[in-house]
């Protein structure tokens, strides 16, 4: 509807906009740092962004020189809390590089930069970005005020790509991955197949072998309950399922109907596992589309591809997924263990209990031990991870676990059959801890064929001893030849030597030729008529 008055030009309306004229023309502009003036740096870093603020104070009062912020993407989410500050401090220097080659740069943080910097058993990473700092004039303060630190924090706060704000509006769950399972079963040989794929593209094998009678249609179901278990360790929020199983999908989607007792309780477990997931889909797809699991699940048999059998993972299954399991240690196991025959598979529930329920094991040695290491662990994501000293977080393993991970660094695709000492090491900077670490190292070693065939035996000498002792002295002398030497006056360029071998006394001449006359001279005035005729002598007849 169209307003009968027209518009009027009210005092209203005129100061309102001197006020904005006003704003427009203070606008925040960022400040300029005089010569050799020193700059402070705040840092902040959340599960996706780093940021990073430069400013220079100028009585009491801090003015933003330059702003940077950089969302993470694909393995740089993983990184942890202390790397990814070292991330945000990287870039930035790479990104304003001429104001660190001019101004010494204070980076005040709540994280030991310069002790992790300055350490030499840090992890590949950060050595190389310890490297790249180094060449500028960089100091390392704790915080003596939040004025900046908060700039930051509000930058790493709005700091997001486009595609991550459209993924934070429709859900938080991740991007999709997909899976595709296949089972079969035959009186060879019952097993399964598993094919993850990440986001990226990236393809993960797995191969199980059943230690326990199945049918058909149970051996998918194993395939798909395990496949869900590998995504469920790999953190997936989204998942596709694919598999060839009409039953299988039908049951889970809820089209058919669970008629076998056995299959109901497949089901059963299906079901509940798939509610541990943000999102997920089930299809059926044909057999030509799933070829790959196919042939996984027939690892065991002849004809496999030998790409496929040196890329997958193999696992073997000594009871169906169907039987409850009340301990951490039967489920990665798979076996029943015995606390007082076996305490070292108890040793992270215990702590984890601890940590989480403040419950103590009944024996009062381990209930001590279990309180007195407890805070040096810490629980993500539930998993149990230790504090290491100036280094990342170390993933506790269990002793099945431990021994997957030490047979692929000592002699795996890119070992080198390492000593005990080198091989706990090399486990300790890949981010791996058990409290009976160097004890399973050195027993590992001693039980790889190829060490004990090319190891070096300490105890054997190189060559052959010739015993040369003598309890006379000057009874036994060694007598060589010298040459040719640098020429001296007189023509001098050889040197004959005798060294007695009790007392080590050297006798030497230098000559000018080398004749049987001048060393039996050298042997009747040196020798015999200093030292009598000596009962041995030895010489290699040079």
């Amino acid at each position: 509807m169209k307003k009968k008055e027209g518009f009027t030009w009210t005092a209203e309306c005129q100061q309102s906009f001197e006020e904005l004229k006003q704003y427009l023309s203070t606008p925040p502009v960022l400040s300029t740092p005089q010569a050799g003036e020193p700059l402070l740096l705040y840092l902040a870093a959340s599960s996706k962004a780093v940021s990073s603020v430069l400013v220079r104070e100028e009585e009491r009062v801090q003015h933003p020189v330059y702003y940077v912020s950089r969302s993470l993407k694909a393995a740089e989410l993983r990184y942890t809390a202390l790397e990814k500050i070292l991330y945000a401090l990287v870039i930035t220097v790479r990104k304003l590089a001429p104001y660190f080659q001019a101004h010494t740069v204070r980076v005040l943080t709540d994280q030991p930069l310069g002790s992790v910097l300055r350490n030499p058993s840090s992890s590949g990473r950060l050595v190389k970005w310890a490297v790249e700092l180094t060449q500028y004039g960089i100091e390392y303060q704790p915080w003596p005020s939040i004025k900046g630190q908060a700039l930051a924090d509000f930058l790493v706060e709005c700091t997001a790509s486009e595609e991550e704000k459209e993924r934070a509006t429709e859900t938080n769950l991740g991007e999709w991955w997909e899976m595709h399972a296949d089972g079969a079963s035959s009186r060879r040989h019952c097993g399964g197949g598993i094919m993850l794929i990440t986001p990226e593209g990236f393809r993960l094998y797995y191969a199980l072998s059943y230690l326990f009678p199945t049918s058909n249609n149970e051996a998918e179901y194993e395939a798909v309950l395990n496949g869900l278990r590998l995504a469920k360790t790999l953190g997936v929020k989204r998942l596709r399922i694919k598999t060839d199983s009409r039953l299988v999908v039908g049951q889970i989607s809820g089209t058919c109907e669970a008629k076998s007792p056995r299959l109901t309780l497949y089901k059963e477990r299906a079901v509940e596992m798939l509610k541990e997931f943000g999102a997920y889909e089930i299809e059926y797809i044909a057999r030509v589309d799933n070829v790959e699991v196919d042939i996984l699940s027939k690892i065991a048999l002849e004809g496999v591809p030998d790409h496929l059998v040196k890329i997958c993972q193999k696992e073997e299954l000594d009871r169906p997924s169907i039987e409850e399991t009340t301990l951490e240690v039967q489920q990665v196991t798979g076996k029943e263990w015995d606390r007082e025959k076996n305490p070292e598979m108890f040793w992270i529930e215990d702590i984890r209990q601890f940590k989480e329920a403040g419950e103590l094991p009944e024996d009062p040695g381990v209930a001590a031990r279990v309180r007195r290491k407890a805070p040096s662990f810490e629980i993500i994501d539930g998993q149990l991870y230790k504090r290491s000293f100036r280094g990342p977080l170390l993933r506790c393993l269990l002793r099945p676990e431990a021994e997957k991970i030490m047979d692929e660094a000592h002699r795996g695709i890119c070992a080198a059959h390492q000593g005990a000492h080198t091989l706990a090491r090399k486990l300790v900077v890949q981010g791996y801890y058990w409290p009976t670490m160097m004890r399973d190292c050195i027993e590992w070693i001693s039980k790889c064929g190829i060490c004990q065939a090319f190891a070096r035996k300490d105890t054997r000498p190189a060559t052959f001893y010739t015993p040369v002792t003598t309890a006379i002295s000057f009874a036994k002398w060694g007598i060589d030849l010298l040459g040719p030497l640098p020429v001296a006056p007189g023509g001098l360029k050889f040197c004959v030597v005798a060294i007695d071998y009790f007392t080590k006394w050297v006798e030497a001449e230098p000559l000018a030729t080398i004749t049987e006359y001048q060393c039996r001279r050298f042997l009747w005035k040196r020798v015999i008529c200093r030292f009598g005729l000596p009962e041995h002598i030895v010489s290699d007849n040079g």
